[in-house]
């Protein structure tokens, strides 16, 4: 049952246009919210927060936080054959943008397709070299006139909605990176509900961490957290990437362990996770984790931080690729960080 209420939300919210500067997933967000609170806010960052109060009205405030945007494009012109130059918002894998099929949020929704030269006119010493950003353009399959009607320069490109099925509970999708991880905070939630929690639960689903985590900053510095747990997608290891360093998918929560992370708060989750037989993995970072802990560690006066990771392949492209027992192994373990009271 957990996976298939993993599945229908995950859909729900990958089916959604979040590139930075859209607001559908936001809206599909607070849907999924009203069924734990209706204190729900949209700051002036686009952040959305959630609060979910203790019975106890001094109830020390825990942050669960997880990133709301995904990668995509914005258009920097339309040129005079009607093509579209645009420019990536994030760090989207340019390697895999010939031929892909994106949305164009002009106007109107526009189906497009990235340009891309067929390989019998290609020379041959560009046959295997990837497209340059400052080359990437998009086919609207309208004219010139037509296509400066209808989109403008500023406007985002996302891909096109592809959620996929595979067996044994694993699904391919754009913007698994980080709809996974906001699943994960939902999943905690409905573990929660109807029990007397011990804090009050503060969600923050940020936006830009794609765009350098700027979204956490000012959700942080007002969230009143003493501690906040992170929940973002990592490195899953495929055939062509080291073992060392990626996690496996299908083997649980992946625990931070890193310098600018919480010692106790690593070292709580892990003996939990061991404890209640929850799916697990470490993962150690040598500095900075590249996630949004990076800057809610250092929020006001510092809120002590803890990072679960979900094992993600293909990374940054229109089919990443995730386990929802993963996703499951996350929730649990961070709604038993709750329960038990760790903060």
């Amino acid at each position: 049952m957990a996976n298939e209420y993993i599945t229908s939300v995950l859909q729900a919210l990958c089916r959604s246009a979040g590139v930075n500067g859209l607001h559908e997933t936001t809206e599909v967000a607070k849907e999924l919210l009203h069924l734990y609170t209706d204190d729900i806010l949209i700051d002036v960052s686009g952040n959305v927060i959630a609060t979910i109060p203790a019975k106890r009205a001094d109830a020390p405030v825990v942050l669960l936080e997880a990133h709301i945007d995904e990668i995509g494009f914005i258009v920097t012109e339309v040129d005079d054959a009607g093509f579209l130059r645009v420019s990536p918002c994030g760090g989207v894998d340019l390697r895999c943008l010939a031929a892909a099929p994106v949305i164009v949020w002009g106007k109107h929704p526009l189906c497009g397709v990235f340009c891309t030269v067929p390989p019998h006119l290609k020379k041959k010493e560009d046959e295997n070299t990837p497209l340059s950003a400052d080359a990437l353009r998009v086919d609207i399959g309208m004219s010139a006139t037509d296509a400066k009607a209808a989109v403008h320069v500023g406007d985002r490109i996302s891909f096109v909605p592809n959620f996929t099925v595979l067996k044994d509970g694993r699904v391919i999708s754009k913007a698994l990176d980080n709809r996974a991880g906001m699943v994960a905070v939902l999943y905690a939630l409905s573990l929660l509900k109807d029990k007397d929690s011990p804090y009050t639960v503060r969600v923050l689903f940020a936006s830009g961490e794609e765009l350098g985590c700027r979204g956490a900053i000012p959700g942080a510095f007002t969230s009143e957290g003493v501690a906040a747990i992170v929940t973002d997608v990592s490195f899953a290891h495929t055939p062509d990437a080291k073992p060392e360093e990626c996690g496996t998918l299908g083997k649980g929560a992946m625990i931070g362990i890193a310098p600018t992370l919480d010692r106790k708060l690593s070292d709580a989750a892990l003996t939990l996770a061991k404890r209640q037989a929850i799916r697990h993995q470490t993962e150690v970072v040598g500095g900075k984790t590249g996630t949004d802990a990076d800057v809610i560690t250092i929020s006001k006066n510092g809120i002590p931080t803890a990072l679960l990771s979900i094992p993600l392949r293909y990374m940054h492209t229109p089919v990443e690729t995730v386990d929802t027992g993963d996703i499951v192994a996350v929730g649990e373990l961070m709604a038993a960080m709750l329960a038990e009271g760790v903060f």
